[in-house]
């Protein structure tokens, strides 16, 4: 399993919980301001299988990537 942390756009955010729930991917998010940007995101984590993290990947630039170990 591998954990994910990326974030998007507030604008985006209804798309993007559609496309994910699609991919059976069921994430945690929250809303964050961006002090460089100066925009409110909505950063997002996923722990998913190597198959469903390729597909975040091509979706998106990541924040941070990995390995998931349950403690």
């Amino acid at each position: 399993m591998i954990k994910l942390i990326y974030h998007i756009n507030k604008e985006d955010q209804a798309a993007e919980l559609e496309w994910l729930r699609e991919q059976k991917i069921f994430p945690g998010y929250e809303e964050h301001y961006d002090w460089l940007t100066k925009h409110t995101v909505i950063r997002f984590g996923v722990i998913v299988s190597p198959e469903q993290a390729l597909s975040v990947k091509l979706r998106h630039k990541l924040d941070m990537q990995q390995e998931y170990r349950q403690k």
